[in-house]
């Protein structure tokens, strides 16, 4: 399948989407590109999704295999490898839009970031303006605590693929390594999103490893059927009795996405369908 030709608006020039994922998490791939494209219909293409060994079935994305998951930052930082731009807008594949993204709400924060040479900044208001730039959209991050996260964010390319390769980290080590090199001053040209700005992304969490109620409603909401026997949704509470069914469905999770990525690469040349299963048949 040929990726469909580069439209980025001016803009977004040097500016590419790019999707962090796993094949564990393959099946959340139609789910997550049905909101990308519903909600923003007009998305840079192509976009880039960072996979293992499986592919997915759509001309608008193109698939950047890493091999074999051995930590997240191992991933990303092969696939950041393979993004042929100078920024990168970067998503994880569980956390579906909400709301539609407004191009100009984008651009107010990459274009000044691009102008002063930032690495990174993530797309989520953090922190007041500071005193001596009152009415600033982005400004530099001096504190840990205005880190927020690998939620949404505008990294340099090159930049997140360097501190990924330094580390052999889970997503969440990451982020607590991002503000341990702030708080010892090693962290370079990374900005937060002030309370000035208009948040340009709006995104729900819909899963951590199974399916959270927030995620079943909101897919529901807009007619989609989760595949639960690929991703359980277990009992949500703390008490021991949710503890321990979710304890089990753990090891289910993960030797169910091995024996369907097993499959897919047996049966279909390991390419996933771009297909979402719907509760009624859309008009």
């Amino acid at each position: 399948m040929q990726p469909v030709p580069s439209n980025p608006p001016p803009c977004l020039q040097d500016l590419k989407i790019v999707v962090s994922s796993c094949d564990l998490y393959c099946d959340m791939w139609p789910l997550f590109f049905h909101f990308l494209f519903k909600l923003w219909p007009e998305a840079p293409t192509p976009i880039y999704l960072i996979t293992n060994h499986l592919s997915y079935d759509d001309p608008r994305v193109v698939t950047v295999k890493v091999g074999d998951d051995t930590s997240w930052t191992d991933g990303v930082a092969r696939g950041m490898a393979q993004v042929p731009s100078e920024y990168s807008f970067l998503f994880l594949d569980d956390f579906l839009l909400t709301e539609p993204i407004t191009v100009q709400r984008l651009a107010d924060i990459y274009l000044p970031l691009k102008d002063k040479g930032g690495n990174w900044v993530c797309l989520r208001p953090k922190a007041p303006a500071p005193p001596d730039d009152p009415h600033a959209l982005i400004s530099p991050i001096t504190d840990a605590s205005q880190s927020a996260g690998f939620h949404s964010g505008i990294w340099r390319t090159k930049y997140l693929e360097k501190i990924c390769s330094e580390v052999h980290l889970n997503i969440w080590h990451m982020e607590g390594h991002i503000r341990k090199l702030i708080r010892s001053g090693e962290a370079e040209n990374l900005y937060y999103m002030t309370e000035n700005a208009a948040r340009p992304v709006s995104y729900i969490e819909v899963v951590k490893r199974f399916w959270q109620k927030d995620g079943i409603d909101y897919v529901r909401s807009n007619n989609i059927r989760p595949d639960l026997w690929r991703r359980p949704y277990p009992p949500q509470g703390d008490n021991v009795f949710a503890r321990f069914i979710r304890s089990l469905l753990k090891r289910y999770v993960r030797m169910r996405s091995a024996s369907e990525t097993s499959r897919l690469l047996k049966t279909n040349n390991g390419v996933v369908s771009s297909q979402v299963r719907f509760i009624k048949k859309p008009d």
